[in-house]
């Protein structure tokens, strides 16, 4: 949070004093509310926190004293998904889902349960069995009726309510509740008494009703039990008698189909007796997966030989180095190579034509032509085997079609047996899960054990639950004092006035040249001695009526008062406040009107002629004047007349207080004071009187209304800017420095006044000032600077 802060481009002055200053816009921040800002705040509206906190204390009083009073009475119950009593039923048609669900942490089964018991159906049922729409106690409760108890007949003993005074009357049995509709408005004011909660993290449920009356508390939570258990009852008859008949229905339309099934199962069997489907199954599944195998055997071995027999027909293809591997071509090959190498050998040493060169050649070509004859047989082998391996794979084709024929024929006669089979299966296992499902339903509906167990009856209270007396209290208080803080910021917040001298200094950046304090609540400070002992100082002044002057003259009517002390700082601050010698003419001046200027001006000079030296005031507020009257003085002629020219200056000063105060009063309304005070005559007494006087007080109007302040201003030595604590706006405040400044205004400081003793600015005063200034002993005077 930041205030605009100021601070000053020097201007022409008046030598001797610091220049005025111009206005420049800065931030600077506000200093943080302390504790004992807040007291302070509290203190001031005391009496608005008082009364924000006796009304609501009052008003929580009232509403707790016209409150009718209630009374609260509960049971508590334990629910169960099912009985304690359980039979092993495993298939038990009404058995349940044991997995219990979480819904926000709680049962699932208890949330359900504490929605059924806030169901209107109970609330009716209860209405209806105990004839509450006709009973004087329900339809007018209070605290001393007994109505009900001639319906305690209906309540079972687990669940009459302690404390229950009456012996109950005939039992109302259910024949005799009326048959007619239950009015709404009834059901409402019923449910409006109920209140049902689980207890969390257990299977506990509280069913509490609150009434005006202790024993229809009691009673509504008794019956309301009752009821509850009463349905779950009914409920479980029903589910019992409809699964019995259902289970019955069921068992008759699953005899029929098992009677169907096995009449088809054995009209099949008549049609094909020696059939054994699965078995035939087995042994052609078997026999194709046998011959598939083969097949692709076979297969492989034909796709050898057939690519051997194309590669050994195909022109230019080397057949000899295909039959290497066979032992008798690879022989000869070997024979052929040697006798080669023998005829090469011998044909550079004996010639071609030689004889044994002529054998060898002979025996080259007889071997070439076995190897021939080797090489022809093999390949006639490889064809052989390639046309043996062509016909036994066509052979084996022919049967696995065969067999997959008979396979797709024994399927479908295996489907129809399978399918007529598993009907009668089925048949027979559910008419006997149905015969067992009504025998075990049979059994269990007759075992009568409920899951709603009563852990505690209703008891008739003895005190009522509501109002509670000291909580409301409490809460009252609480909300008083909320109130009371509440409304004292709020009227702060809205405040918008100067409260304090560190405001004045932080908001306008001025010295506090004193704080007044108020004189009312100086007064009453004092102690009585002290005060007396002020009154009495009261001094005559020579030549004036001063003694029948203004009660705000404290310097004079109450010497040793605070306020005086604080006006004899005001005298000091102003002596020191420029560099040099002190200020002779001093403007005293305001933002608005009724701000405390006058008295301010009357004892600033009261206290420096105090201090020994001759002053004199004038009061040049020409249009309100007030001077006159604080001193009481009749204002038949003074400023004005002189500044109209029709006396001189000495005809209009008035000696006061032996020779050292002198007052000028500001004498009849003129048409222009305006003008009047900006006049060169004015001018010139200013000039005169500051010569013939130590300090010339000028009690001037407000600057805000009228430019007179700001005109007299320019020609006073310096300004004090009067401001009225709690009552004068910032804003005014700022406009006002603002306007004195522009016009080069040398501004001293700032007088805060109306401050309290207690917790103002002035608090040493009221610990320190009496003692100090004991009895026998008077405040000295000072020196004048």
């Amino acid at each position: 949070m930041t205030e605009q802060a100021l601070t000053s481009r020097p201007t022409a002055a008046p030598a001797g004093f610091a220049p005025a200053g111009v206005i420049d816009a800065e931030f600077s921040e506000v200093p943080a509310r302390h504790l004992r800002d807040y007291l302070r705040l509290l203190y001031k509206y005391r009496w608005l926190a008082a009364t924000c906190l006796a009304l609501t204390l009052g008003v929580s009083l009232l509403v707790t004293l016209v409150t009718t009073r209630l009374y609260t009475a509960s049971t508590r119950l334990q629910l169960a998904r099912q009985s304690p009593i359980q039979l092993q039923l495993q298939e038990n048609v009404l058995r349940v889902d044991e997995n219990d669900r979480s819904v926000n942490g709680s049962s699932s089964f208890i949330a359900t349960q504490v929605a059924a018991l806030k169901s209107r159906d109970i609330a009716e049922r209860v209405i209806r069995t105990s004839r509450l729409a006709t009973d004087d106690a329900f339809l007018h409760p209070g605290s001393t009726r007994k109505g009900l108890l001639g319906l305690t007949g209906n309540l079972v003993n687990l669940l009459r309510p302690r404390g229950w005074d009456g012996t109950g009357a005939e039992s109302v049995g259910a024949e005799h509740v009326a048959a007619s509709e239950v009015d709404p408005l009834l059901l409402d004011r019923y449910m409006g008494y109920l209140t049902v909660q689980d207890v969390r993290g257990t299977d506990l449920v509280d069913v509490t009703f609150t009434t005006p009356s202790p024993t229809l508390s009691a009673f509504l939570a008794a019956a309301h039990t009752q009821a509850y258990m009463e349905a779950n009852e009914e409920a479980r008859r029903a589910t019992d008698v409809t699964a019995k008949d259902f289970l019955g229905r069921q068992l008759l339309e699953s005899r029929q189909q098992l009677e169907k099934a096995q009449d088809a199962l054995a009209r099949f069997a008549a049609d094909h007796p020696n059939v054994a489907v699965n078995e035939e199954q087995k042994i052609v599944g078997q026999r194709i997966g046998e011959v598939s195998s083969l097949l692709t055997k076979v297969e492989g071995t034909r796709l050898n030989l057939e690519t051997r027999y194309q590669f050994l027909t195909t022109p230019g293809s080397e057949t000899l180095a295909y039959f290497l591997d066979r032992p008798g071509v690879q022989k000869l090959h070997l024979a052929l190579l040697d006798l080669r190498a023998q005829r090469a050998g011998l044909g550079q040493r004996l010639g071609l034509n030689h004889p044994q060169m002529l054998e060898l050649g002979r025996s080259e070509s007889e071997l070439e032509r076995q190897l021939a004859a080797e090489v022809a047989e093999e390949t006639t082998s490889v064809r052989a085997r390639y046309d043996a391996a062509r016909l036994r794979e066509d052979a084996l084709r022919h049967k696995m079609t065969h067999l997959e024929e008979v396979a797709v024929e024994l399927h479908a006669l295996g489907s129809r047996y399978d399918l007529l089979k598993n009907d009668v299966d089925t048949a027979h296992a559910l008419h006997d899960s149905l015969l067992k499902q009504q025998m075990e339903t049979s059994v269990n509906s007759q075992l009568a054990a409920s899951n709603v167990r009563v852990v505690e009856r209703p008891e008739v209270p003895q005190s009522p639950s509501k109002p509670r007396v000291a909580v409301n209290l409490i809460l009252g208080l609480l909300a008083g004092l909320f109130a009371a803080v509440g409304a004292v910021f709020f009227c702060d917040y809205f405040d918008n006035s100067v409260k304090s001298s560190e405001e004045v200094e932080g908001f306008l950046q001025l010295p506090t040249l004193a704080t007044i304090p108020n004189f009312a609540l100086a007064r009453r400070a004092l102690p009585r001695s002290m005060a007396a002992k002020g009154s009495a100082a009261v001094a005559p002044v020579a030549n004036g009526n001063v003694g029948g002057c203004s009660p705000d003259v404290v310097m004079l009517h109450d010497p040793r008062s605070p306020a005086a002390e604080a006006f004899r700082s005001l005298r000091t601050a102003v002596l020191f406040s420029a560099a040099g010698a002190p200020p002779k003419v001093i403007l005293l001046t305001s933002a608005g009107a009724s701000e405390g200027k006058t008295v301010t001006s009357v004892n600033l000079a009261t206290s420096l002629a105090e201090a020994g030296s001759r002053v004199i005031l004038l009061d040049v507020d020409l249009r309100r004047p007030n001077c006159h009257r604080t001193l009481g003085l009749v204002n038949d002629h003074g400023l004005s007349s002189f500044l109209a020219g029709q006396m001189e200056l000495e005809r209009v000063i008035r000696p006061l207080d032996g020779g050292r105060l002198f007052f000028v009063p500001a004498g009849p309304t003129p048409p222009n004071p305006a003008e009047l005070v900006g006049s060169a005559r004015m001018r010139d007494a200013l000039d005169a009187l500051r010569e013939a006087y130590d300090f010339v007080i000028l009690d001037s109007p407000p600057v805000l209304p009228v430019t007179d302040a700001v005109v007299l201003g320019r020609e006073a030595d310096g300004a004090v800017l009067v401001v009225k604590g709690h009552d004068t706006p910032r804003e005014l405040l700022r406009r006002a420095r603002d306007q004195l400044l522009q016009a080069n205004v040398h501004i001293l400081g700032a007088v805060v006044n109306n401050v309290d003793l207690r917790w103002g600015d002035t608090y040493f005063y009221s610990r320190y000032y009496g003692g100090y200034y004991g009895p026998g002993s008077s405040p000295q005077p000072e020196a004048s600077a």
